[in-house]
C-alpha cells in the first residue's frame, strides 16, 4: 500500500498511472483497477488497485490517494520514488495521523489511540485499543472539561459579583468538584489496569541455582528456549520470553540462580538477576522440592509480590520443602501440576490488569495518564479551597484541571509535544 495525502495528491500520481478514464475524474472512495508505468521510460510495471478519497472525506481530511500494489520491495520503491519525483514527499512517522489531528479529524487522544491500536499484542488490548479510538475516553473527557468551564464561568461570577447572588453557590460548586475529582479517580485506576493490558507484565522466574527455573520457563513458553543442564550456575544471564495469559503479555525472565558466587561471571549474573527481581511485576520462586528450602532467597523476597513453586514435584517431597504454605506443586518431567501452575500465575495477572473486566476500563498513553494524575491533584486541591480557603486559589486550581483536559484533547497543545508523540509511530500512519 502506497499513501499520498495532499492538496496536490491527485495531480501527482496521475501521470504514473493508465486508466480508461483520468485520475481526476474517479469517483470517490471507489476502488478501480489501474495501470502503473516507469515515470521515465513509460513501460507498465504493474497492475495495481486505486482509492481516491476526496478532501475532508478521508483520513487526514485532505485528497488521498491509495495504491494497493503487489509486494515487490523493489516495485513498491520505484514507484514511491516515482511519487516523490513528481513533488511529493515521503511521510515522517505518524504524519499521516498528525495531519487528522490537525484537520480537525480526531482529537489528541483519539490521535494517540492509533498508536496504542498499533502497538496491540493480544486480543485484549486490541479491543481496548479500539474502543479510544471510537472516541469512548474522548468524550468521557469532552464531558468533564465543559463541565469545568461552566464550573468556572460561575465562579467567576460569584466573584465578582459577591452582593447580587448570581453566579454559582461554593458549597454546590464544592459537591460538583468532588463528583468530577470521583470520576476522575475512576478513570486514573481504569488507564492503570489498561496500560498493564497493553504493555504487559513481567514476571521474573527466581531461585537457588538448579531449582529447575530453567526447566520451567521452557514449558510455559512451550519451546526450549532457555538451556537446561544439572550443572547449578547454568544460566548466567536473563534468558526472556513471552506469552498470553488473561490477555495480557507476560514477559518471562529466567534468572540466575541466588547464592554465593563462585566467580565474577557468576557474581554479575547474581547481581543481574535481583535487579530483573526489582524490576519485575511478579516473582515466580521456584525451589527444588526435593530438597531444603534455601532460607536466603525465601527471605529475600519476602514482602514481593511472589507465586511459591515446588518444582521437580515428581520426585520425593522433602519434609521442609512440603511444609511452605501456598507452594504450588509442579513437574515438567509429567507435566503434573502445570495446569493448576497456570491458572494460579493467570489469577495474578488478572489481578494485576483488573479482575472486573474491561468494562470501562481505558486504554491510555503514558503521556495521558500524566496529565490525569495532574488533573486529579488539581481538583483534589479545588476541593480543599472550596472548603477553607479563598475562591481565587479554588479558581486557580479549577483552571489547572481545565487546563490538563484540554491537553489530553489535543486543546492549545504546543509542537514539542506534538513532535514527541508522533515521533513514536510507524511511518504507515
Amino acid at each position: 500500500m502506497i499513501r499520498v495525502s495532499g492538496p496536490d495528491a491527485i495531480a501527482i500520481v496521475a501521470p504514473l498511472l493508465r486508466t480508461a478514464i483520468p485520475l481526476e475524474a474517479f469517483p470517490s472512495h471507489r476502488l478501480r483497477r489501474v495501470a502503473i508505468v516507469d515515470a521515465k521510460s513509460g513501460e507498465r510495471v504493474d497492475e495495481a488497485l486505486c482509492t481516491v478519497m476526496r478532501s475532508p472525506r478521508s483520513y487526514t481530511a485532505e485528497d488521498v490517494v491509495e495504491l494497493s500494489c503487489h509486494g515487490s520491495p523493489a516495485l513498491l520503491r520505484l514507484v514511491t520514488l516515482s511519487i516523490v519525483a513528481g513533488g511529493a514527499r515521503l511521510a515522517a512517522p505518524g504524519e499521516f495521523t498528525r495531519r487528522a489531528f490537525l484537520n480537525g479529524r480526531l482529537d489528541l487522544a483519539r490521535a494517540e489511540a492509533v498508536a496504542l491500536m498499533i502497538g496491540a499484542r493480544t486480543d485484549r488490548a486490541v479491543a481496548l485499543a479500539a474502543r479510544a479510538l471510537a472516541g469512548g475516553f474522548s468524550d468521557q473527557v469532552r464531558a468533564l472539561r465543559d463541565e469545568l468551564v461552566d464550573l468556572i464561568a460561575g465562579l467567576e461570577v460569584t466573584l465578582d459579583f459577591p452582593e447580587e447572588r448570581v453566579g454559582l453557590d461554593v458549597e454546590a460548586a464544592r459537591v460538583i468538584v468532588t463528583r468530577l475529582r470521583a470520576e476522575v479517580e475512576r478513570w486514573l485506576a481504569a488507564a492503570r489496569h489498561g496500560r498493564v493490558v497493553h504493555d504487559g507484565v513481567t514476571v521474573a522466574l527466581v531461585g537457588p541455582p538448579n531449582a529447575g527455573k530453567s526447566s520451567l520457563l521452557n514449558a510455559l513458553l512451550g519451546s526450549d528456549r532457555a538451556i537446561v543442564s544439572p550443572v547449578p550456575g547454568t544460566t548466567r544471564d536473563i534468558v526472556e520470553g513471552t506469552i498470553a495469559l488473561a490477555g495480557v503479555p507476560v514477559r518471562l525472565l529466567d534468572t540466575a540462580g541466588i547464592d554465593t558466587p563462585r566467580d565474577a561471571i557468576e557474581a554479575e549474573g547474581i547481581r543481574r538477576s535481583r535487579r530483573a527481581m526489582q524490576e519485575s511485576d511478579l516473582l515466580l520462586l521456584v525451589f527444588d522440592g526435593s530438597m531444603v528450602p534455601d532460607p536466603h532467597v525465601l527471605e529475600e523476597t519476602a514482602g514481593r509480590a511472589r507465586l511459591v513453586v515446588r518444582a521437580k514435584s515428581d520426585l520425593p517431597t522433602h519434609p521442609a520443602a512440603a511444609a511452605l504454605r501456598d507452594a504450588a506443586p509442579a513437574s515438567v518431567v509429567t507435566s503434573g501440576g502445570m495446569d493448576a501452575l497456570l491458572e494460579r500465575l493467570t489469577r495474578e495477572i488478572e489481578r494485576c490488569a483488573g479482575a472486573t473486566g474491561d468494562e470501562g476500563m481505558i486504554v491510555a498513553s503514558v503521556r495521558q495518564i500524566g496529565l490525569l494524575e495532574t488533573l486529579l491533584r488539581a481538583l483534589i486541591a479545588a476541593e480543599a479551597a472550596l472548603a477553607e480557603a479563598p475562591l481565587e486559589a479554588a479558581l486557580v486550581d479549577l483552571r489547572e484541571a481545565l487546563a490538563c483536559a484540554g491537553a489530553i484533547l489535543g486543546v492549545d497543545v504546543g509542537d514539542a509535544v506534538l513532535d514527541r508523540i508522533f515521533s513514536m509511530f510507524c511511518l504507515g500512519k
